[in-house]
Order: C-alpha cells, then sequence, then structure tokens
C-alpha cells in the first residue's frame, strides 16, 4: 500500500475507533466493526492492526498529542499550559472515551493492561516532566515524591470528569495551579 493509501486508511480507522467507542463502547470495537464504519477492507485492518489494544492506544496517544503544547519554558507556565491541556483533553468527549475504553480494557485484558500501563508510564509521562523541572526549578520541596505530585495534577480533573461527569472550567485550571503551587512549596 502506498504511503497516501496508508494514511488515508490510518485516518479512516482511526475516525471509526473513536466513533464506535463513543457511540457503543469497547465491546463493539473489532475488525469487522471498524470495517463496517471506516470503509477500509477487513484484510487491511487485520494486516496493519492485528491487536485491537495496541490500535485503541494508538488512537489514543493521537488524541493525547493533537496539540502540541510546549513546556519547556517557566515552569510555573508549564505547569498552567499542563493543566490547560488535560483540561481540554478530558472536556473532549472522544478523548474520555478513547480513555473510558482503555481503562476499562486493562481491567478485563491483558494486552490492554500491558498497553495501558506502557502509555500511563509515569517516568515518561508530560505531566512527570512538568513535575520534574518544576523540582528543578525550586517551586517544590526536593522531599516531595514526583509521583504523588502527578497524581496530586491529575487526579481532581480525573475525578471531576470520570466520577461527577462534570466539565473542567477554564477558572478550576488556574485555582488547581495555584494550590499545587502552594501545597508543593
Amino acid at each position: 500500500m502506498t504511503d497516501a493509501r496508508y494514511e488515508r486508511s490510518r485516518a479512516a480507522v482511526h475516525d471509526a475507533v473513536c466513533s464506535v467507542l463513543v457511540a457503543e463502547g469497547l465491546s463493539a470495537l473489532t475488525p469487522d466493526r471498524l470495517a463496517q464504519e471506516s470503509g477500509v477492507s477487513r484484510s487491511t485492518i487485520y494486516r496493519n492492526w492485528p491487536d485491537m489494544a495496541a490500535l485503541a492506544c494508538e488512537v489514543f496517544d493521537e488524541l493525547m498529542h493533537r496539540e502540541p503544547v510546549d513546556l519547556s519554558g517557566d515552569p510555573a507556565v508549564a505547569l498552567r499550559q499542563y493543566l490547560t491541556d488535560y483540561a481540554r483533553r478530558l472536556n473532549d468527549p472522544v478523548y474520555m472515551a478513547v480513555l473510558t475504553a482503555l481503562i476499562e480494557g486493562s481491567a478485563r485484558d491483558g494486552a490492554f493492561a500491558d498497553i495501558h500501563q506502557r502509555v500511563f508510564a509515569q517516568s515518561r509521562s508530560r505531566a512527570s516532566e512538568v513535575v520534574r523541572r518544576a523540582r528543578a526549578a525550586g517551586m517544590i520541596d526536593a522531599g516531595r515524591e514526583v509521583a504523588q505530585c502527578v497524581e496530586d495534577l491529575l487526579a481532581p480533573f480525573l475525578y471531576r470528569r470520570l466520577v461527577t461527569r462534570q466539565r473542567i472550567a477554564p477558572g478550576q485550571v488556574q485555582a488547581l495551579a495555584d494550590e499545587l503551587v502552594t501545597r508543593w512549596a
């Protein structure tokens, strides 16, 4: 398959994964359903994505990095930028459907669990990068564990979206950033 054909097929299959997960959930994520939804042949789907768990994670990774965020500047600014991007992603129903599918799949399927663990490895996450840079700049007490700071950063918004199903308002981003800077100092 030429690169252009592959990219068209890839885009169609990724869109189909999102559509299926939003409308029907993880149980409907099958090569047959994706072929029906995307118009890409089943054989092409099997050839390029033989593992539905890996495909779902590929789509999630694409959604996670859809809008680049520069986290290289001032650590306080990077913290707010990261939280703004994180809130934007969590407020996106497609992102939430794919995230929920990964969480659900990791509880039921070893392949999903392995991929879920790799995708959310704290050592390589952008949240960990933000925390490590803030700690290096003296914004975070050196005695604080990076893992705990990452949990402090991610948990409030994740709880809000997954449990209470409420959207995250821009003012909440600033409030959490201010609260964390004070707590971590």
